[in-house]
């Protein structure tokens, strides 16, 4: 039995709008009418019987019966609409008609206020993905670490496409990009993806812990007490938050699988905040040595 319905997951950047009526208008030709439009997939029912060109409005509606009557008034059925304002429009094929028939907008005033709808979303969207983006550069001045690496890589990435498209959309008569690109959706895409699951990934593995050790008094020096373990799992800058009160010198330190000293500090009153430290990947600990009584804490992150 020959399948009814069918699901297409191809999908388009907005500036490539244009393919998409062309991909629309080969399934109809084929016997696949949509049924419902979408960003990320199409539903498309099987019905030889008939042949439709297919055209898109993009527009924030507030009547939405108004603004079907008006299409359908000039003879365009409405299919469905996105969640981000775009909206299907179907009208029966004649290839006796000429092509004007099938334009949704027969002058150029009307195409460019379309694509201007368009242009000024995607600059509010790249502006707000460049500002991130510069927020992340700044970040990585400050204090380099993967993590806003790849935030910054992901957002100037996302930022440029979509900037790129506002300028394509702005040009009405740059057709070839406006009907190229959506090949690349998907890599587009997978980079957004693997960015975002990456900068999770990343923050997640860093160690992320607050301790402390505290005593009054001590009978005997303490030498090389170790505590706290924990693992680096990738190299990287990290921040160390340290604070040291005692009533002699003590020693602080970070020491790795091999037992040495990364990072130490001996001192009686210490505060510090943001050390920077280069660690490599592998197994730590915290150690202290101290002949009196002392309050230690600290913070890695």
């Amino acid at each position: 039995m020959a399948k009814q319905y069918k699901t297409s997951h191809k999908a388009y950047f907005a500036w490539n709008y244009e393919e998409e009526i062309e991909d629309l208008n080969r399934a109809s030709a084929k016997g696949w009418q949509l049924i419902r439009g979408g960003c990320f997939s199409s539903r498309f029912v099987k019905n030889p019987d008939v042949e439709y060109r297919y055209q898109m409005d993009f527009r924030k509606i507030e009547d939405m019966g108004r603004y079907i009557e008006t299409f359908r008034e000039q003879g365009w059925e409405y299919v469905s609409s996105t969640f981000n304002g775009w909206h299907y429009f179907r009208k029966l094929y004649d290839p006796a008609l000429p092509a004007e028939t099938y334009e949704i907008f027969t002058d150029r005033e009307s195409i460019e206020e379309m694509n201007g709808r368009w242009t000024r979303f995607g600059r509010i969207i790249g502006g707000l993905c460049a500002l991130m983006a510069l927020i992340a550069a700044v970040r990585m001045i400050l204090w380099p670490h993967l993590p806003a690496l790849v935030q910054l890589l992901t957002l100037a990435a996302e930022s440029f496409v979509l900037l790129r498209g506002a300028a394509i959309m702005k040009n009405q008569d740059d057709r070839r990009n406006r009907r190229s690109g959506s090949a690349l959706f998907p890599v587009f895409f997978a980079v957004v993806l693997i960015g975002a699951i990456g900068s999770i990934a990343a923050t997640e593995l860093r160690p992320h812990f607050e301790t402390s050790q505290r005593t009054d008094s001590i009978d005997a020096p303490i030498v090389d007490n170790r505590w706290c373990d924990f693992e680096i799992h990738y190299p990287d800058n990290y921040l160390l938050d340290l604070e040291i009160e005692a009533d002699k010198p003590l020693t602080f330190a970070i020491v790795n699988a091999a037992g040495e000293a990364v990072y130490s500090v001996t001192e009686t009153d210490f505060e510090g905040e943001d050390i920077r430290l280069k660690l490599k990947r592998g197994h730590y600990q915290l150690s202290l040595s101290a002949e009196s009584g002392f309050e230690v804490e600290c913070s890695l992150d």
